[in-house]
């Protein structure tokens, strides 16, 4: 009995920019992007302040230092209750003088990724199912491309060996932005062990 995997992203419009940055668990540089949280430490009459980014492709935290042991009788009270509420406003303006660099730009877009289904044992085929709710003019090729960390011309292979099925009427579709919904499918004997691993799958023995 075959077995299938359903794994499910959300394309997420985002305005906040992306800072590339090297990534101790993906060993390679990659994009961070702000979580618009805050971390606080407390240290007597003084305040360490950290602004949270994490990894687009594997959700690796980096905090960036935003200031160090600063007096608490030196920052305003909107700031201090700024910073303790996780302003929106505060980190995005933050978030942008952090990136503010040629290593960064805006990021447009993230992805929220979680497993929706499993059938049978052991994984023969992966489902992957791509929404689009804001139906924002993003390619499919840059979805994932960004979703498995790969460059566009990999994914491009990808498509033409057969490794990924896009369930689509038009041989374009991997050129073209995201419909309200795509499938693609992906045959765990034929995929390779790095490509299933950037999926967070284990291949099968």
């Amino acid at each position: 009995m075959s077995s299938l995997l359903k794994i499910e992203w959300t394309i997420l419009n985002c305005d906040s920019p992306l800072a590339n940055r090297p990534c101790s668990r993906c060993k390679a540089i990659r994009e961070f992007v702000s979580t618009g949280k805050f971390r606080l430490n407390a240290n007597g009459s003084r305040l360490d302040a950290w602004l949270i980014f994490s990894c687009v492709v594997c959700g690796k935290r980096w905090n960036k230092s935003l200031f160090e042991r600063r007096p608490v009788k030196n920052i305003s009270h909107e700031q201090l209750e700024a910073l303790q509420s996780n302003d929106r406003k505060l980190a995005e303006r933050l978030a942008l003088e952090c990136s503010n660099s040629d290593a960064a730009r805006s990021c447009g877009f993230t992805l929220d990724k979680h497993v929706s289904g499993r059938v049978g044992g052991p994984c023969d085929e992966v489902l992957l199912r791509i929404r689009n709710p804001a139906g924002g003019r993003i390619r499919l090729d840059q979805v994932l491309a960004r979703g498995l960390g790969l460059s566009r011309k990999d994914i491009h292979r990808l498509v033409v060996s057969g490794v990924l099925r896009i369930d689509s009427p038009s041989g374009k579709a991997i050129r073209r932005p995201v419909p309200g919904e795509i499938e693609i499918a992906l045959s765990c004997a034929t995929a390779s062990r790095d490509l299933l691993g950037r999926l967070q799958l284990k291949p099968t023995i």
